[in-house]
C-alpha cells in the first residue's frame, strides 16, 4: 500500500506538476531574453547617440564597450526534466540590407548605394512552451514563433511630412564579429558602436529602395506597413493582394512587397517610397559595431 501511494505521488508530480512548471519557466525565459535583448539594442542605441553628439561638437569620440547579460536556457527539475537549452549566434553575414536611391547634387545626379549585414539570434528549444527565436538585426528586437512573427523593439525608423515634403529617416546596422554559444548558462554579449555616419538627402530624384532578406520578414513587412500607413494617415491600402507566392500592398506613398522562398525558409523584402507626389528627403544613418559573445567570439 506505501509503495501505491509514493507511485501516485511520484506520476503526480511528473505528469502534472514538471509539464506545467517547465512550460511557465520556459515562457517566463522568453520574455526574460526578450529583455534582454532590448537591454543589447538599447546599449547600441545609446553608444550611437553618443558617437553622434561627440562628432556634432567637434569632439573625439572614444569607443565604449557595453556588456548585457542573455541567459541561454532553462534548468530542468533534478530527476524528472532535462534543461530546455538554447543556442546563441552571431552572424556578420546575414540578414541582408541594402538601400538604393538617386539625388540631384548641384544639378548632377547622384546614385547612392548602401548595404548592411550581421543578425544576434537566440534560438530556443523549448520543450514545453513554444519554440522560438528572439532575433536582433537592424536595431530592431523580433520575436518569432510558430504562431507568427513580431517586432517587439521598434529600430530607428520614422517618416513624417510637413506640408509638401515627406521626411523618412532610417538606420542601417552593421553588425562585426562571429561567435555562439549553447547550453542553459547566462552568457556576456559585448557591443562596441566604434564609428556612425549620418546623411541627409534632400528632394531626391528618384524613389527610395529598400531591400531585405532573412527569416524574419514578415516580422518586418507588418512593421514598415503599420508605421508608414500610420505617419502618412493612409489606414486603408489603396491595393492589397496575398497569394501563397507574393504579398503587396500600395498606396499613393509606398508600395511593399514580401516573397517567400519556403525551401530556404527565407524572407525578400522589398520598401519603395515614392518622390512624388510629396517631396521625399531621406537621412541615413549607419552605425558600425563590434560583437563578442563570451569569450569564443572573433570581432574586427
Amino acid at each position: 500500500m506505501a509503495l501505491l501511494v509514493f507511485l501516485t505521488f511520484l506520476s503526480l508530480i511528473v505528469n502534472q506538476y514538471v509539464p506545467v512548471w517547465m512550460k511557465d519557466s520556459e515562457a517566463s525565459h522568453m520574455d526574460t531574453a526578450v529583455g534582454q535583448f532590448a537591454d543589447i539594442k538599447g546599449a547600441i542605441d545609446f553608444e550611437a547617440l553618443g558617437a553622434l553628439m561627440a562628432g556634432n561638437a567637434g569632439a573625439v569620440f572614444v569607443p565604449s564597450t557595453t556588456s548585457t547579460a542573455v541567459t541561454l536556457g532553462v534548468d530542468g527539475v533534478p530527476i524528472f526534466s532535462s534543461p530546455s537549452t538554447g543556442s546563441l549566434l552571431s552572424n556578420p553575414d546575414g540578414a541582408p540590407w541594402s538601400v538604393w536611391f538617386q539625388y540631384k547634387i548641384t544639378g548632377v545626379t547622384t546614385t547612392v548605394s548602401q548595404i548592411a549585414n550581421g543578425s544576434l539570434d537566440l534560438s530556443l528549444q523549448n520543450r514545453y512552451f513554444s519554440a522560438g527565436d528572439i532575433v536582433y538585426e537592424n536595431g530592431a528586437v523580433i520575436r518569432s514563433q510558430p504562431d507568427g512573427q513580431v517586432v517587439r523593439a521598434a529600430p530607428t525608423f520614422q517618416a513624417t511630412t510637413s506640408g509638401p515634403n515627406l521626411n523618412v529617416a532610417f538606420e542601417l546596422v552593421n553588425l562585426y564579429g562571429s561567435g555562439s554559444a549553447a547550453g542553459t548558462s547566462t552568457q556576456i554579449v559585448s557591443t562596441k558602436v566604434f564609428a556612425v555616419n549620418q546623411q541627409t538627402y534632400a528632394n531626391l530624384s528618384s524613389r527610395l529602395y529598400v531591400n531585405h532578406t532573412s527569416t524574419y520578414g514578415l516580422a518586418w513587412f507588418n512593421f514598415f506597413n503599420s508605421t508608414l500607413s500610420s505617419s502618412l494617415k493612409t489606414s486603408t491600402a489603396f491595393s492589397y493582394t496575398s497569394t501563397i507566392v507574393k504579398t503587396t500592398v500600395t498606396t499613393a506613398y509606398y508600395s511593399l512587397t514580401l516573397i517567400p522562398n519556403p525551401a530556404t525558409r527565407l524572407y525578400t523584402l522589398n520598401v519603395v517610397i515614392y518622390n512624388s507626389p510629396l517631396f521625399l528627403t531621406f537621412t541615413l544613418q549607419q552605425a558600425y559595431v563590434n560583437i563578442g559573445i563570451g569569450g569564443s567570439s572573433s570581432t574586427v
